[in-house]
């Protein structure tokens, strides 16, 4: 009996002394406590950008607007020019960038937008009105944006020069970078309402060899179908100034060869579009082409 209480105090006593010992790890092994969870979520702020792309309608191109909300980037205006390239979902709207076009950087400067591409951005195939449609896409587009109000277009770092055998100058072949930069176009903008009348010049090119005569051919949205087409040599000279009828009051079609007077010196002429105001009979401008002569 002595030696069964025995044991049994032997063995609480044990129980003590193991409870109060702290518990060890096998070597080598570590134990880690997970901290506490204290970060806090956040939401990404979202901010809208004004974005013009062009849609077809019975035949005639416009800019249409679109605001998309986008998450706030470092560069606002690259971001816009990324999302143009992007294009959109909206039927009958495109963008004219070729879609594998980059943006290289934007760079902006006494309200003036520098926008360098890749050289992608060279191989759009349209006729004179998409270029200046799709110029404007990126000219209206950077112009809502805060402290900018002209845009000026570079590929690769360049204003000039050729890339894969095409100048840069031409951009795509009928406009052209040649009176840079460029400012915003509130005409081309669908359901705007301007005083001014609106024609696309697809000949001669800009700073094309001309003959005599030489060729005009366009598209024209003028009052009555009737502009006029004022030819002058380097020193401003009048070599000829006529009436030019198109096929329609709202984007007529225009073709016509027109004589003019031999430059005295040889080098370049100054083609102007223009039209008589109905307000006032005085000439407002449309467009200038200069061109060098044979």
């Amino acid at each position: 009996m002595k030696r069964a209480v025995l044991a049994i105090g032997l063995l609480a006593i044990a129980t003590l002394l193991l409870a109060g010992c702290p518990q060890r790890t096998p070597d080598g092994v570590t134990t880690t406590t997970k901290p506490a969870d204290t970060s806090t979520t956040t939401t990404e702020k979202k901010i809208s950008v004004k974005l013009y792309f062009v849609e077809e309608k019975a035949g005639t191109q416009f800019l249409v607007s679109e605001t998309r909300s986008i998450t706030e980037p470092e560069s606002l205006p690259e971001a816009a020019v990324e999302e143009l390239i992007k294009g959109t979902k909206k039927n009958n709207s495109t963008s004219l960038i070729p879609p594998e076009t980059k943006v290289l950087s934007v760079q902006v400067e006494d309200k003036l937008a520098t926008v360098d591409f890749s050289k992608e951005v060279l191989s759009a195939n349209v006729g004179a009105a998409g270029e200046e449609l799709g110029i404007a896409q990126i000219v209206n587009t950077l112009t809502e944006l805060p402290d900018i109000e002209k845009v000026k277009l570079l590929v690769a770092g360049n204003e000039k020069g050729l890339i894969d055998g095409r100048e840069i100058a031409d951009w795509w072949g009928h406009v052209g970078l040649y009176e840079q930069p460029f400012t915003r176009t509130e005409k081309l903008i669908k359901g705007v309402k301007t005083e001014a009348q609106t024609i696309i010049v697809d000949s001669p090119r800009a700073f094309s060899t001309v003959g005599n005569p030489l060729t005009i051919k366009g598209k024209a949205q003028v009052f009555e179908a009737q502009f006029q087409v004022r030819i002058l040599d380097k020193n401003g000279s009048v070599l000829s100034d006529v009436p030019v009828m198109a096929d329609g009051y709202d984007w007529g079609n225009f073709e016509e060869q027109i004589g003019y007077k031999s430059p005295k010196d040889a080098g370049y002429i100054k083609i102007l579009f223009y039209f008589y105001s109905a307000k006032d009979g005085s000439e407002v401008p449309m467009a200038e082409v200069t061109a060098f002569v044979n």
